[in-house]
């Protein structure tokens, strides 16, 4: 038997509220937790940025820029 591996589409279009759960949660330590939170960096933005963010994440004006964005909030982190 073969199996069949789905698109990301295809894995969206048949998600519901009751479909949609993590089968396992991941357990963190103490210790991970304050390794991340150490090397972790803040990002302030005001509303006027927020908005420009946004609207600049939604438009299609520059699609290999956004599609680097998408890519690099997949990556895994480092952490896990």
């Amino acid at each position: 038997m073969t199996k069949k591996n789905l698109t990301e589409k295809e894995v969206l279009e048949s998600m519901t509220s009751y479909t949609a759960h993590a089968d396992e949660l991941s357990e963190v330590s103490i210790k991970e937790w304050t390794e991340m939170l150490e090397k972790a960096e803040l990002i302030a933005l005001n509303d006027a940025d927020y908005e420009k963010f946004v609207t600049y994440l939604n438009s299609e004006t520059e699609p290999a820029k956004v599609e680097a964005l998408k890519k690099l909030f997949k990556r895994k982190a480092p952490w896990e």
